[in-house]
């Protein structure tokens, strides 16, 4: 069982893509088209500190490095749109007033060296796995399908683990390798720019 905490919205830093912005499936996207299921990709990581101090330190560098690598993965924080005329074919669809990825933050009492052994029942790893909210439907009778959720969970004093949950449709693994690339490039940068702001004040004090 997990303890959600905190559930909000990550999106791309506002003003930096056009908007509306649509995509075409492509001839190697339109087989994903009909996978009813999202894909997911866990990620472990040791982290030996209590909870309160991932919620305060960590935290705010994660959505803030997420909404810059966004910028560069928009699809990720789009939608896929099915239009009800069946005359015209699914697209992805980028507005930057409405469109954001669901971020859950939780807490899990699960054994962290459990949960990453190689023994594992893939079913313990079930409650780490965020939920990708179902279809909308617009006025014009259009389906509107979110394309990803990610879910933080913070095992205290011993690891986290980031799970994505996301269409096919719109990345193959590869584009997701780079997404998981870019994202802790960022958040690296964010710390170091921090840490030389602080530097530069305690010198100037």
């Amino acid at each position: 069982m997990v303890k959600v905490i905190q559930q909000s919205q990550v999106a791309p830093p506002p003003g930096l893509l056009p908007s509306p912005t649509t995509l075409p499936l492509t001839v190697f996207d339109t087989p994903w088209f009909y996978c009813q299921y999202p894909i997911k990709r866990i990620f472990f990581y040791h982290f030996p500190h209590p909870t309160h101090y991932f919620l305060q330190t960590t935290l705010p560098i994660l959505k803030h490095s997420l909404s810059l690598t966004l910028q560069h993965f928009f699809p990720f924080s789009s939608n896929l749109v099915i239009p009800s005329d069946s005359q015209t074919a699914p697209y992805i669809r980028y507005l930057s007033s409405t469109n954001a990825l669901s971020f859950t933050v939780a807490e899990s009492a699960a054994d962290f060296n459990l949960l990453i052994s190689d023994s594992q029942d893939a079913q313990n790893w079930h409650p780490l796995v965020p939920d990708l909210s179902s279809s909308s439907t617009e006025q014009n009778s259009t389906r509107v399908i979110p394309i990803m959720a990610i879910q933080v969970t913070v095992m205290p004093n011993s690891g986290l683990s980031i799970c994505l949950a996301f269409k096919h449709v719109a990345a193959d693994g590869k584009s997701l390798h780079h997404f998981m690339k870019f994202w802790p490039l960022f958040q690296k940068t964010e710390q170091t720019t921090k840490t030389i702001r602080l530097l530069n004040t305690l010198s100037a004090s």
